[in-house]
């Protein structure tokens, strides 16, 4: 697209080439106009003049279109001739240039030079021609360094051969090699000759000895050549006697070491045989491999290498069994730790129930509830070795129970219950439990299993103080660090005034439900003001016969004591087939 746009415009810049000079002169005269009738001009004025000028650009070639288009086609078509010849100049100087780059020519080479096809065809003919001997050329020079470097090679392993051989890497002259006396070399070669008869003779003695010797041993022929042997003796120097004594000798030998390797075979079936009948080897992981050493007991080497597998398979299987009982001790670790952090916040837990169990008795503070846990940062120690005893009698247990294949479920869960960690790890029994007895002129402290010989209303206000502990205990969050959240909490009794209604024990519970936080809706068919003293709203309920339906009964309550300071909304109780009211 670039690519025409420019010789769009390379046309158009040709077809206003010729005007170039009026141009130039019309741009003058404007802005001499511009400037006429002033003396100073500036250059932002001058340049929206300029501006004024290029808008009327447009229209100046409109006006020159409808000057030449009365021109004569005479003119027109010599225009175009001239145009066709310029576009034809500009094709041949781009090739010329491209063909100049091509052919690595600066521009005084060739200017003066007339171009002629035929010199091109004989000057790429001569130029192929010499590219064809520079590759010849080529290849001989390789063909000779190839050459050359063989030689070099053959002339290093001569001089190389000559330093094994003769000791000297350099050849001697031609003056310095002396004349050879062929009467004394005859000499020298006969007298080898007539030594190498001599060992001839010796040399086929002692092959004949060989042969008897080899065909003595004939029957041991089939045995496989496993290669050569080293002899502590030379055997090519004995003589004819001496290698048959040798023979004997390991003839014995080796009728010997036969039977060694009988009884040792018989020794190793045995062994192998009473491995096999042994209760800890029944099991096929171990049974298999002693079978397989049976089958092979003819090879001793194949025993060897079954019992170096089947030893590598069993350090491998006990690696790997470390590496298993390892990742259970670690685990068994976690555990632990995860036990002593549960039973170390159930131990602060247990000693917190009581934190708001203090009131007011004869006008001094009771704590009515007393919990001491024994320290957990000096027992520590011990609590943890305790711990890991219930855990590794637990682990026995569960896997006596498992190798009798039963389910082991049961028993985890009535030993993993928080009671049972608790009583083992620390010890119920460590824990020491204070509650207050309020009798009408005193009170004093006393055991929890004191608690159970109280009378019924002591015992009630025993159990009432525990409760309330607890349900602000469990109301309690203990993120709030700033605030003490007691929140309220609604407790429906039934008759708890049937023993307890004395005035020293009903203020101390109704103080305990105070502090707590607690609001109390008890039912009762007892009266007295030592009862109705202690609650803010009494109501009386009451049963009325209906008078349509016999046989049938409303509840209707009646508000005795207390403001009423909420509306409350009459509702009727239906009671059917009531024997006898409870409340």
């Amino acid at each position: 697209i670039l690519e025409r746009s420019r010789e769009r415009r390379q046309e158009q810049f040709a077809q206003y080439q010729g005007y170039k000079k009026a141009a130039r002169h019309e741009v003058a005269a404007a802005l001499q106009a511009i400037c006429c009738d002033q003396e100073f001009v500036k250059v932002s004025d001058l340049s929206e003049r300029i501006g004024e000028f290029q808008e009327k650009l447009p229209q100046m070639e409109a006006r020159f279109a409808a000057v030449t288009a009365r021109v004569s086609l005479k003119i027109q078509e010599l225009e175009l001739r001239e145009q066709h010849s310029r576009k034809r100049y500009r094709k041949a100087k781009e090739e010329l240039t491209y063909l100049a780059k091509k052919h690595r020519q600066k521009e005084h080479q060739w200017q003066k030079v007339a171009y002629s096809r035929r010199q091109e065809n004989d000057l790429e003919i001569r130029l192929e021609d010499r590219r064809m001997k520079i590759k010849l050329k080529e290849s001989l020079w390789n063909q000779e360094d190839k050459q050359a470097a063989l030689f070099e090679q053959q002339m290093q392993d001569r001089v190389r051969r000559m330093a094994s051989e003769y000791c000297k890497e350099v050849p001697l002259s031609k003056e310095e090699i002396s004349k050879e006396d062929f009467e004394t070399r005859r000499a020298q070669l006969d007298y080898q000759r007539k030594e190498l008869q001599k060992a001839g003779k010796e040399l086929s003695l002692r092959l004949q000895s060989y042969d008897e010797n080899l065909t003595a041993l004939a029957e041991y022929g089939e045995f496989p050549a496993k290669g050569l042997s080293d002899w502590e003796e030379d055997i090519s120097s004995m003589d004819v006697q001496t290698l048959r004594n040798f023979k004997g000798i390991l003839l014995r030998d080796y009728n010997r070491l036969c039977s060694d390797q009988r009884d040792a075979r018989e020794r190793l079936v045995h062994l192998l045989n009473q491995a096999a009948r042994k209760d800890c080897f029944q099991e096929d992981f171990y049974r298999k491999p002693l079978e397989a050493m049976l089958e092979l007991s003819e090879d001793a080497v194949l025993i060897q290498r079954q019992l170096i597998t089947t030893l590598q398979s069993y350090w491998s299987l006990m690696e790997k069994l470390e590496v298993d009982i390892s990742m259970v001790e670690k685990e068994k670790s976690k555990i632990v730790e995860l036990l002593e952090e549960y039973l170390l916040q159930v131990h602060r837990n247990l000693g917190n129930i009581d934190q708001n169990s203090t009131i007011t008795i004869r006008e001094r503070p009771v704590k009515m509830l007393k919990i001491k846990l024994p320290s957990w940062e000096e027992n520590e120690g011990m609590y943890h070795v305790r711990l890991e005893d219930f855990m590794d009698q637990l682990t026995r247990k569960g896997i006596a129970i498992f190798e009798q294949n039963e389910n082991a479920q049961e028993y985890f869960g009535t030993q993993m219950t928080t009671r049972n960690l608790y009583d083992t790890v620390v010890g119920i029994g460590n824990v020491q439990i204070r509650l207050y007895k309020i009798e009408e002129q005193r009170e004093y402290p006393i055991t929890w299993a004191e608690v159970a010989r109280n009378s019924g209303g002591e015992g009630f206000l025993s159990a009432f103080v525990v409760l309330s502990s607890l349900l602000y205990f469990m109301r309690r969050d203990d993120s709030d660090i700033f605030a003490d959240r007691n929140e309220g909490k609604v407790l429906l009794m039934d008759n708890p005034f049937a023993q307890t209604n004395a005035a020293h024990l009903l203020k101390p519970l109704m103080d305990m439900a105070k502090k707590t936080n607690t609001q109390l809706i008890c039912f009762t068919g007892l009266g007295g003001e030592s009862i109705y003293s202690r609650f803010d709203n009494i109501y009386v309920l009451n049963l009325i016969a209906a008078s349509l339906r016999q046989g049938m009964q409303y509840l209707k309550a009646e508000h005795m004591r207390g403001s009423e300071q909420e509306t409350m909304v009459a509702t009727q109780i239906e009671v059917v087939e009531q024997q006898e009211l409870v409340f």
